[in-house]
């Protein structure tokens, strides 16, 4: 071992770091799979779908109130296409908790306003927008007797609180089987732009489906365990809510992605926005930190659509 050359003593430290380094990533992965949620579903050959609002503005943008069959409910979206826009190029827009899909479409609160300029900003530069209603809200809000799913964290109901997200993400796919099966063009492109909660599910999505183009996520809780403590749940089930924590879901991001969050937004630390950014394996990736809460600044709308269309 003394003779041995200095470059070779090197070397076997350099593959034994590796080796080393290569175990951890297994295992974090490994791990992470363990504790993840499962967001697969069986894809439809019907969707019973019906088209049941269907108008022209008069800048000849065309929006359709859409209804299909979801995963285990009824499925109701906005799909608005603008009059000269990109052939199937998709972007899908997701709510915050308590919202709604018409919260993109008129504005009643500050936040609502931003949702607004987005989703118009996007359809003067040719995206066509999705916009669903996430499960238990809107006018999916009988699927839980009309009450706030804010109150599933407070009646320690972990089941409503997971199936909040879990069949949401598997609506989206399904919304994307649905606009794919229904147009000529094979190379249909779906990006999506998630705001808190709708941040959340976007991770979630990146993390089982292949579709995705580009992701942005804007303010997104991040310790699913933290979060639902923070809202009433108590210590055993927010247990519960580490299967749906986006954090656990930071190896498995799929598409680009963009993180948009904000240095003083009660939900996350900047530590753990910095600690999930840097868990992500992809190297198309970006964080940006505002100087904010857990409202952005309209500054985020065009950091948004900048993000979408990187090439």
């Amino acid at each position: 071992m003394k003779n041995q050359p200095k470059s070779i003593i090197i070397m076997g430290k350099f593959r034994l770091l590796l080796l080393s380094f290569v175990l951890i990533l297994i295992s974090t992965f490994i791990s992470a799979q363990e504790i993840t949620a499962d967001l697969s579903y069986f894809p439809k050959i019907e969707f019973n779908d019906k088209i049941v609002e269907n108008n022209t503005a008069d800048n000849g943008n065309t929006f359709e109130k859409i209804v299909i069959d979801g995963f285990d409910s009824k499925i109701p979206f906005y799909r608005i296409k603008p009059k000269e826009g990109m052939v199937d190029k998709y972007v899908i827009l997701l709510h915050g908790i308590t919202g709604n899909k018409d919260n993109w479409i008129n504005p009643t609160t500050s936040l609502s306003e931003k949702y607004v300029k987005l989703k118009d900003s996007l359809l003067t530069l040719g995206y066509s927008v999705i916009i669903p209603d996430a499960k238990y809200h809107g006018e999916r809000s009988y699927e839980a007797n009309f009450a706030s799913p804010l109150t599933f964290f407070s009646s320690q109901d972990s089941q409503k609180t997971h199936n909040l997200f879990a069949t949401t993400v598997k609506d989206i796919r399904i919304i994307m089987d649905y606009i794919q099966s229904n147009s000529d063009n094979t190379s249909t492109t779906f990006d999506v732009i998630g705001y808190s909660m709708g941040g959340m599910v976007t991770i979630l999505l990146n993390s089982v489906d292949d579709r995705l183009n580009r992701v942005v996520v804007c303010v997104a809780p991040l310790d699913g365990q933290k979060a639902s403590k923070r809202i009433g749940m108590n210590d055993d089930n927010a247990k519960n809510m580490e299967v749906i924590s986006p954090k656990n879901y930071a190896i498995m991001q799929k598409a680009p992605i963009s993180l948009l969050m904000g240095t003083k937004d009660g939900w996350y630390t900047k530590e753990e926005a910095q600690d999930f950014f840097d868990k992500i394996i992809i190297e198309d990736k970006s964080l940006k930190f505002y100087e904010s809460g857990h409202y952005l600044p309209n500054e985020f709308i065009s950091d948004a659509i900048k993000n979408i269309g990187k090439e």
